[in-house]
């Protein structure tokens, strides 16, 4: 009986350990299943792939009236059948029960279920945001307490990007495509000092060249998830291809040479910036290189837009085929290829 005891004991030891060596995350996505942009589903997928290397601590499908819990169960029950037909069990992947109980039911447990991690992750909590802000501003304006306890990777949340033959400075004060909820919590005093990486144009960088497309068909040959990969697009004639403009955020925290610590080095997810040293320490946006760029007013220098948005993408595209082959063995491995 002792022996038991010691060696469960032992065992929960062992978990405990290796899961405070993983980044824990908690992920905030608009998935949904009336329309919008596919790669929300595509990347659910492509983080699950990812579930061995990654602490994740909560998901929450926050476009409530778009079937978004419909989608991350149907991810979930695709993850089930590759964890069975693969022995994902035996390569350290949580069970997709595991996974199905870290899904929001709504905004308010949402919220509980952020601020409860948030106050009991002993080392930092990355929250992913794939969407609007809406929920993280809730979240922070009813607990700001928990603002010094995690920290924000959020995509398309800044300015857009005009298109191409609008007049440069046209649309300077316009949201980006994830914008909603972003500038009460910039706005706010309250939240100066949160680390937050906010990846406006970068992450762009997903959708440039021929590459996905190439990586699109490639991944139809790893299970039940590698073909869902292309289901999604189904419906999404424009979108044939490895869209996941949202995990550059998880990109950030697997790259093997990067330290999540050090932004401002160069990772799989682009290279970073701080603006304001002095009146946000711990923020961080697209690096500007040798192009002039007003962080603090944008408009100023909205003559370069163009250029500060390719030189933003290139800083995640030079480093995407190696992204791209690392997922590919790390695929063969689970796959048995």
């Amino acid at each position: 009986m002792i022996k038991k005891i010691f060696i469960f004991t032992l065992i929960f030891l062992v978990s405990i350990i290796c899961n405070a060596q993983k980044p824990s995350v908690f992920i905030l996505t608009d998935i949904n299943l009336v329309g919008g942009d596919p790669d929300d589903r595509q990347s659910l997928i492509h983080v699950l792939w990812y579930a061995n290397e990654l602490n994740i601590r909560g998901v929450v499908p926050d476009y409530w009236n778009g079937k978004s819990q419909e989608a991350c169960q149907e991810t979930i029950e695709i993850y089930a059948k590759d964890f069975v037909s693969y022995g994902f069990k035996k390569k350290g992947y949580p069970e997709p029960e595991q996974v199905e109980k870290l899904i929001a039911k709504d905004e308010n447990d949402a919220i509980e279920r952020l601020k409860n991690e948030a106050e009991n992750s002993e080392s930092p909590l990355y929250v992913l945001v794939w969407g609007q802000m809406i929920t993280l501003k809730k979240a922070l304006f009813t607990y700001p307490e928990i603002s010094s306890k995690i920290r924000v990777l959020s995509i398309g949340t800044g300015l857009k990007y005009g298109p191409k033959d609008e007049v440069p400075g046209k649309d300077c004060t316009v949201s980006n495509w994830n914008g909603k909820g972003r500038d009460e919590i910039y706005k706010d005093p309250r939240f100066q000092q949160m680390w937050w990486l906010e990846s406006n144009w970068t992450y762009n960088g997903m959708f440039m060249g021929e590459e996905p497309e190439q990586m699109f068909e490639q991944l139809q040959a790893y299970g039940k998830m590698g073909k869902h990969i292309k289901t999604v697009t189904k419906n999404h004639s424009w979108a044939h291809y490895f869209r996941v403009g949202d995990t550059p955020t998880v990109l950030y925290l697997i790259d093997p040479n990067h330290n999540p610590d050090l932004p401002e080095e160069s990772s799989w997810a682009g290279k970073f910036k701080k603006p304001f040293p002095h009146s946000r320490p711990n923020y961080f946006t697209d690096d500007n290189g040798e192009i002039e760029w007003d962080y603090a007013d944008p408009c100023k220098t909205w003559g370069n837009l163009k250029e500060m948005y390719a030189y933003n993408k290139s800083t995640l595209h030079s480093r995407r085929a190696e992204m791209y082959e690392s997922l590919l063995e790390k695929l063969n491995s689970l796959y048995g290829k």
